[in-house]
């Protein structure tokens, strides 16, 4: 027989909204269906409800009720961030999780067995875990999702239906938690109808012709009966966090203090799977209902919400938003964090994640088109630099290359002796520097630039290059090597082209 599993929260507007604004916690809050003083109010806290305001009033009659009363739109970001938060709670023990159009996640409890000696036991776990996501879940576990839910509902924290039992504790329950639409309330209370088990004691074709298709789901509801089999939901590739602000925010800190909550969030979901962020997209509801939207690719996968933060505030200093901002959302691409192979005969390297955060705070800081490792570009110009998203792959070639660079090699000598020839190395300077050369009777005699200059000494040269005819940038070039009087080796070229002499390096 199968078990389904149902997290439920009471008033989820409201939790939606403390989850990413905690400040509001045990304060008189209530959550309208609209910012303005005629639209209802749909969810009031219980500090709220001790003052007397109760839903369906009007936000004017609920202020008049109390002047402290905090009051706040119905936010669809906020509650489909909080409905999927759900959803990552329960998939943490079921593969096949479906949320429900009220906010409720259903999941199959089938396998549970493995990771949890009992129901109650994986009740407690999942209501702690949703706890740790802002959100006060009640569980409920029956035979089916109608009763899963219903379980939920009136366990007051944990209610679970034994196997078999379904219908005999469903029994002395109200109706009114099998959600009948009002009409059919009235009617079936004018009847005498009060429990699901009257509902379910009466003729289900009787009550089909009186009430309708309506009439027959509510008697397979009371017998604890669903209409559909539980369809399970893959795992999103994107996490969504968002929040709607009172007023708009003109600048840096404030909006920080904002995001922090926001990614933390994000953290705390991407942490339940084990996944990690890899881009993070920033959307901006700007005053005047114009919008800003970013996408920041992080330079390697982290869950670490200080880098996450880090890699946002960069990019607003550096590009703030024309307007206030009186809105929020922020999405967080996922990605798997790879393991890495130790090895026997190299120390270990930093961990993985650490790697990734270290990495991607150099990307916040210098910009994530100028962190990676380097690679071979598709292009015969010398002083062309590609770089390649880094692994640790990257620094096990690196190692390698660099231990072959500083190996020395063996030349032999003309009395056929062999000499050992250490490599000479050239420091480049990026990007080159600009020079003064003067010529004597055709000759090279004398070169200036920025912090070294002197006669020429020695000279070899020129070495000839040019190509790239075909593209519109194409080069030609003549270096030199040439040593000068204040002792230094340099590497020097003409461009052909725009005439320039330029320092390409200095040798060691």
């Amino acid at each position: 027989m199968p078990r389904i599993g149902c997290l439920w929260v009471r008033g989820l507007e409201l939790a939606a909204l403390l989850r990413v604004d905690p400040e509001l916690r045990g304060r008189p809050v209530a959550v309208s269906m609209a910012s303005t003083s005629r639209s209802l109010v749909r969810t009031v806290s219980p500090e709220a409800e001790a003052l007397g305001v109760c839903p369906g009033m009007t936000v004017a009659q609920a202020r008049l009720v109390s002047d402290d009363l905090r009051v706040r739109p119905f936010h669809a970001g906020a509650f489909e961030a909080a409905v999927g938060a759900l959803g990552d709670v329960a998939r943490t023990v079921s593969a096949r999780v479906e949320p429900a159009a009220d906010g409720a996640v259903l999941f199959d409890c089938a396998g549970s067995g493995v990771l949890c000696a009992s129901e109650p036991e994986l009740a407690t776990v999942l209501g702690g875990r949703a706890e740790r996501q802002g959100l006060p879940a009640w569980i409920g576990i029956a035979d089916s999702k109608q009763a899963a839910r219903i379980a939920a509902r009136e366990g007051g924290g944990v209610g679970i239906f034994l196997p078999g039992q379904t219908r005999a504790r469903l029994a002395p329950l109200p109706l009114a938690l099998l959600d009948p639409e009002a009409a059919q309330a009235a009617t079936l209370a004018s009847w005498g109808v009060r429990t699901i088990g009257d509902v379910a004691a009466l003729p289900a074709g009787a009550l089909a012709h009186r009430l309708g298709p309506a009439g027959a789901r509510l008697v397979r509801a009371a017998h604890g009966e669903d209409d559909a089999p539980l369809v399970g939901q893959p795992v999103p590739e994107t996490f969504v966090e968002a929040i709607r602000l009172d007023y708009g925010i003109e600048r840096l800190e404030p909006l920080v203090f904002v995001l922090r909550r926001l990614i933390d969030c994000l953290a705390g979901r991407l942490a339940l799977h084990g996944l990690a962020c890899a881009a993070v997209e920033l959307r901006l509801e700007l005053e005047g209902g114009d919008g800003y939207l970013r996408r920041l690719p992080l330079a390697a996968p982290t869950v670490e919400s200080r880098t996450m933060l880090t890699v946002v505030r960069a990019h607003l200093e550096h590009a703030p938003p024309p307007a206030p901002v009186e809105g929020v959302a922020l999405a967080a691409t996922a990605a798997r964090v790879r393991s890495v192979q130790l090895d026997f005969f190299r120390p270990n390297g930093p961990p993985p994640m650490a790697l990734a955060a270290t990495i991607a705070r150099l990307a916040a800081l210098c910009g994530a088109d100028r962190v990676g490792a380097p690679h071979d570009a598709a292009s015969h110009r010398p002083d062309v630099v590609a770089l390649a998203p880094f692994t640790a792959d990257h620094g096990d070639v690196s190692a390698r290359a660099a231990a072959g660079l500083c190996r020395e090699r063996a030349a032999p000598s003309a009395a056929g002796v062999t000499a050992i020839v250490a490599p000479v190395a050239l420091r480049a300077f990026r990007p080159p520097a600009r020079l003064e050369v003067f010529r004597n009777a055709g000759r090279l005699d004398y070169v200036r630039g920025p912090g070294f200059g002197g006669r020429v000494v020695h000279l070899a040269g020129p070495w000839r290059l040019s190509g790239e005819w075909w593209t519109a940038d194409p080069f030609a070039r003549e270096y030199y090597d040439v040593e000068l009087s204040d002792g230094g080796v340099y590497r020097i070229y003409h461009d052909v082209r725009c005439g320039r002499w330029l320092a390409d390096g200095v040798y060691d």
